[in-house]
């Protein structure tokens, strides 16, 4: 982020399922109304362009050919952490606050909980709001759009 380049571990099943969950219900919840993007380039600004584990976007006639998404046309940017909770909680909120992305959330799959980030501001978001796999939250610009938390997470697998 801003301009480095990250050495990063390769991503576990957990968070690659979490992903794959995740960006599978909000493609269905979302149709017509906002583009899902997984792991693809957003830009921040002329220096930064993160690649977020899911990207909600504004649709663009074009699928982005001529420009990758910008923060006026972020709905919501979610990182799903197995590894990475301080980074994605720290580093990538403050970088994404400065944008100001006004929604963004952070899966934490191993305490399985929803980090939710509101109210960017330049030193970070103002609000942080911490829900449990029974909870449930609606994006900022989807209010009609209700996701369990538990739709999102691992399934729980008893031997």
């Amino acid at each position: 982020m801003a301009g480095n380049i990250l050495k990063m571990s390769a991503k576990g099943t957990a968070h690659t399922s979490a992903t794959r969950r995740t960006s599978t219900l909000l493609r269905e919840l979302l149709e017509n109304h906002a583009a899902v993007y997984t792991q693809d380039p957003i830009a921040l600004d002329d220096s930064s362009e993160p690649e977020p584990d899911i990207a909600v976007v504004v649709i663009d006639p074009f699928d982005y050919a001529i420009h990758h998404p910008t923060p006026s046309e972020l709905y919501l940017i979610i990182e799903v952490a197995d590894s990475s909770l301080a980074y994605d909680r720290e580093i990538k909120a403050k970088a994404y606050a400065r944008s100001p992305i006004a929604d963004y959330w952070v899966l934490n799959v191993n305490d399985r909980q929803l980090h939710v980030f509101r109210e960017p501001a330049e030193n970070g978001y103002q609000s942080e709001l911490i829900l449990g796999e029974d909870g449930s939250i609606s994006p900022l610009q989807f209010p009609t759009i209700n996701i369990a938390i538990q739709e999102i997470l691992l399934p729980i697998i008893s031997n």
